[in-house]
């Protein structure tokens, strides 16, 4: 099934250049049956339920070397999924390097998740003189984005997990300050102990 997906998302993108994925923390939902009981309802497929906790996967970095999206542990993470043809992505880039120069000593780390071709991002990486981790990945990008258990989403994407390894929810389209401002907020709470996991999660939905 997995498979069928990447296929399906890299088929629209050659064609329109267009990633799109539907951004949801919504539970799964059973479906419901049909009220007509002369006309049996079809077989229905189950929508994949949102990952509680950090899925594993390796991508690319820079250096052409696989890393897992394990290596920072103990950190709060920000994933960002991005390329270098939406323009939303390049526009929140400085967003985050700031955000990452911020909060790196509240142990904060942001990663970039290129969805493109290797050589592109080596390019554009060269002029933006990142300040945090880039993974690379077309289809493999794709299929990372799906182990979150969303169904549907568009570029940018992003991901936030607590230093436990806690999802805590998940965003569709260009950050701004005051969404950052509160997961920086909600990060800190967390680390201290002063809010539960379903509290940090109601915090980052209620804002972004």
């Amino acid at each position: 099934m997995k498979k069928a997906i990447v296929l399906a998302f890299a088929g629209l993108l050659a064609v329109g250049g267009i990633f799109t994925y539907r951004a949801t923390m919504e539970r799964a939902v059973e479906p419901t049956p049909s009220l007509d009981a002369q006309t049996p309802a079809e077989p229905t497929e189950q929508r994949p339920t949102a990952a509680e906790t950090l899925p594993e996967f390796s991508l690319a970095n820079l250096a052409g070397e696989q890393q897992s999206i394990r290596s920072w542990p103990g950190d709060a993470l920000v994933i960002n999924f991005w390329a270098t043809w939406c323009a939303p992505c390049l526009r929140e880039i400085p967003l985050l390097k700031t955000f990452q120069d911020q909060q790196r000593e509240n142990g904060v780390t942001v990663v970039g998740i290129a969805v493109d071709r290797p050589g592109p991002v080596a390019d554009y990486a060269q002029d933006m003189s990142f300040n945090y981790p880039i993974l690379i990945g077309q289809a493999e990008g794709m299929e990372a984005a799906a182990s979150f258990g969303v169904d549907f989403f568009a570029l940018p994407f992003t991901v936030f997990v607590d230093g436990d390894r806690n999802v805590l929810g998940v965003h569709t389209g260009e950050l701004h300050d005051e969404d950052l401002e509160n997961v920086a907020a909600v990060f800190t709470s967390r680390a201290r102990g002063e809010i539960d996991l379903e509290t940090a999660r109601d915090r980052v939905a209620g804002r972004i």
